[in-house]
Order: structure tokens, then C-alpha cells, then sequence
């Protein structure tokens, strides 16, 4: 189901960040994702919520990202692991029969 936290995604946050995530930090990645896409617009601590709050603190911990109340800022391996999970999460693929 689209956007639904499932076993696959879990397996890859494991393998990448060494701990599962949750569905508000799957749901965040998006915004994150829009956010670096965009220039930062729209990016604002106004928009986030305590819990959202300390899942970004946990990625700066981790160091994946650096973020200021206007402004995110990721690494590239970081990026590429968002992008997998957005794409698990969020795309339905198409398997071209050749």
C-alpha cells in the first residue's frame, strides 16, 4: 500500500541507519525530499511537530544532515538511501516484459 511503512522499507533503514524508522519519519522524508529539491522553500520549523523535531535531531546525531530553521542541508549517501526509500514507499514499478 503507498506510503505505508512496510517489512522491505524497515530492512532498508536497518541496513542503512542501523534502526528502524517510524511512519511520521517515512512521512518526513518527503518533506525533506521536496525540501532540498525546492531551494528550502517552504522549509520551517512551524510545519514540524515535537516528535518531527527530535527525528531530525537523531539524523544530525547520526550525521545525515545539518538543518537550520530555514534551511536543510543532507549528505549524498543520505539522499540516495531517502530516494530508495521514497521510491519503495511511494512508487508503483513497472516491469517491462522484454
Amino acid at each position: 500500500m503507498r506510503g505505508m511503512l512496510t517489512d522491505k522499507i524497515q530492512e532498508k533503514a536497518v541496513l542503512f541507519l542501523n534502526r528502524e524508522i517510524t511512519q511520521k519519519e517515512l512521512r518526513l522524508y518527503q518533506y525533506i525530499d521536496y525540501s532540498i529539491k525546492n531551494g528550502c522553500y517552504g522549509w520551517s520549523y512551524d510545519k514540524m511537530d515535537e516528535e518531527e523535531i527530535k527525528i531530525l535531531n537523531k539524523l544530525y546525531d547520526e550525521k545525515h544532515i545539518v538543518y537550520y530553521p530555514d534551511k536543510i542541508i543532507v549528505t549524498r549517501k543520505f539522499y540516495n538511501y531517502i530516494q530508495d526509500i521514497l521510491a519503495t514507499g511511494y512508487v508503483e514499478e513497472f516491469i517491462r516484459n522484454e
